[in-house]
């Protein structure tokens, strides 16, 4: 496997081998081809030499994990159609981690909707989900990342409301206010509905080889797995 950015001229044969599987627009798929470099995303591209000259075999994203120095996320693994079934997507997936090896990572982390039987027999194993940082990382640095990725916090500090509830307890009641008709108040809106068990809280111990309880984006389920390096 070879760092696309090392072999720009295949950047174009790379991307219609990217669509060809995941379509979008050649231009804006070119683009962000020719994000790779060595500081990531990079894309990976597997190339078979023969006296008849190269061939391009396949293409993998590696991205850095949000709060994860030594891990990576894999993304976009493709084989050709014409040479499925031969053993290719394994040595793709064996140059990726040797790569994610010789660069100091120690965990790779990676979604698939359907090769997930595939993934198990290479030693991957199921996860839960991470973070990946992808094209955003080539304009804005891993710790304003990490800092846009945590969870929000919930109200206020306990010394706020603590803060607050001793000064309304302190504060005497307002005299000489003279009463005025309100109207009535309004009804209480209705409950909010139940969630939908595709986007309620996954329960990991439910997660097995054939069933997962995560969704992707559109509602599909998708598994999370990883493996140490």
């Amino acid at each position: 496997a070879i760092p696309l950015h090392c072999r720009p001229d295949l950047i174009e044969a790379c991307a219609d081998l990217v669509n060809s599987e995941w379509q979008r627009s050649r231009g804006a798929r070119i683009h962000a081809l020719q994000k790779s470099c060595d500081d990531f995303p990079v894309c990976l591209v597997l190339l078979s030499r023969s006296e008849a000259g190269e061939h391009l075999l396949g293409h993998a994203r590696l991205s850095l994990v949000v709060g994860q120095s030594r891990s990576l996320f894999v993304e976009s693994v493709v084989v050709s159609r014409e040479l499925r079934g031969k053993g290719y997507g394994r040595k793709l997936m064996e140059a990726t981690e040797r790569y994610a090896r010789a660069r100091g990572f120690r965990r790779l982390y990676l979604t698939t909707h359907d090769k997930q039987h595939f993934y198990a027999h290479l030693g991957y194993s199921l996860g839960e989900p991470v973070q990946s940082a992808g094209l955003i990382s080539t304009f804005m640095p891993m710790e304003i990342l990490q800092r846009f990725s945590q969870p929000p916090s919930r109200g206020l500090p306990d010394s706020n409301q603590r803060a607050i509830s001793s000064s309304s307890r302190s504060s005497p009641a307002p005299t000489n206010v003279t009463s005025t008709a309100l109207p009535p108040s309004p009804l209480p809106p209705p409950p909010p509905p139940p969630v939908p068990p595709s986007i309620a809280a996954p329960q990991t111990d439910r997660c097995t080889l054939l069933e997962t309880a995560f969704r992707d984006m559109k509602g599909q389920p998708i598994f999370w797995m990883k493996k140490d390096l």
